[in-house]
């Protein structure tokens, strides 16, 4: 024979009543969370500046610089000896980690 549930008196209304507070301090936990990251890139906003040598004045504008077009940077080129010599290190480590595995 099965077993059934006894029914009580805090049935579906606490239930309804539980998720209401639970979806409350979700609420509240993903308020916090939101303010906090909004203090973490206003904080990363002020490094960048001061990073890139701008003054402090610049760090507290908006992030005008954010929405505008990214600086292309020139591409670097390798000497043709650099590159030899990368090849180089990078075959002998292979070698020894390839060494080490047998």
């Amino acid at each position: 024979m099965a077993k059934t549930r006894k029914s009580s008196n805090t049935g579906i209304g606490s239930s309804r009543e539980l998720l209401t507070w639970a979806f409350h301090g979700l609420e509240q936990e993903i308020a916090t969370t939101r303010a906090r990251l909004a203090e973490l890139e206003s904080q990363a906003r002020k490094l960048r500046t001061s990073a890139r040598g701008a003054a402090p004045a610049a760090a507290a504008a908006p992030a005008a610089a954010d929405t505008a077009a990214p600086k292309v940077r020139k591409k670097r080129k390798l000497s043709a000896d650099a590159r030899r010599r990368i090849a180089e290190a990078q075959k002998r480590r292979w070698a020894k980690a390839k060494a080490g595995k047998e």
